[in-house]
């Protein structure tokens, strides 16, 4: 599968949407600072899209979306306090518009845009990025009818971090309201701090 063969939209988002992202709150060694975000060095290659030699970074459209790709997936058996305690959700505007290749009308004719298949989804996100788009846009495998972006480098440098919130209040056991009500709706039980 390839761009030529699929020959999906491109759409160009306006400036001034608003993208959701749980990260850590402290980087890893090795971790890429940039906009606000901490990325994966390149060459990882852990997400559908990510590329061989770029740092790529996935958002998505709302906040719910964001922890349930990130935190609450189908699979997910458990969180604990401790985990979500290192993490933060934060918000992205784009300070430009964003020329993307649309993958959503594609999700249906070809499920493998939304399977484990990265190896395929890898290989059409490099023809995407050789072909100067600046990300994808995709419907989103664990929040029916939202969708989420992958950026390439480009993409990543046309947004401005708007505001982070700890998924857990620092110093207590308090969750985000965001947090309750998606471990709420996706069944994933949460656990105590020294629990797995």
């Amino acid at each position: 599968m390839n761009l030529k063969e699929l020959n999906p939209p491109l759409i160009e988002l306006p400036a001034g949407q608003t993208f959701f992202r749980v990260q850590l709150l402290r980087a890893r060694p090795g971790t890429v600072k940039t906009n606000g975000l901490l990325l994966p060095p390149a060459g990882v290659l852990s997400g559908r899209f990510c590329l061989p030699d770029q740092v790529t970074a996935y958002l998505a459209d709302s906040s719910d979306t964001a922890l349930f790709e990130s935190q609450f997936r189908r699979e997910t058996k458990s969180r604990s306090l401790g985990d979500l305690r290192k993490r933060a959700l934060l918000q992205f505007i784009t300070r430009q518009p964003l020329r993307l290749v649309d993958l959503r009308p594609l999700a249906e004719p070809y499920p493998l845009l939304l399977s484990l298949r990265i190896e395929q989804t890898q290989a059409l996100a490099i023809d995407c990025f050789t072909a100067g788009h600046q990300g994808l846009i995709y419907d989103s495998a664990q929040h029916p009818q939202h969708s989420c972006i992958c950026l390439f480098p480009k993409g990543i440098a046309a947004l401005k971090r708007l505001q982070q919130w700890p998924l857990v209040k620092p110093g207590s056991r308090q969750l985000l309201r965001e947090v309750v009500g998606a471990a709420r709706r996706s069944g994933v039980p949460l656990l105590p701090d020294d629990a797995s």
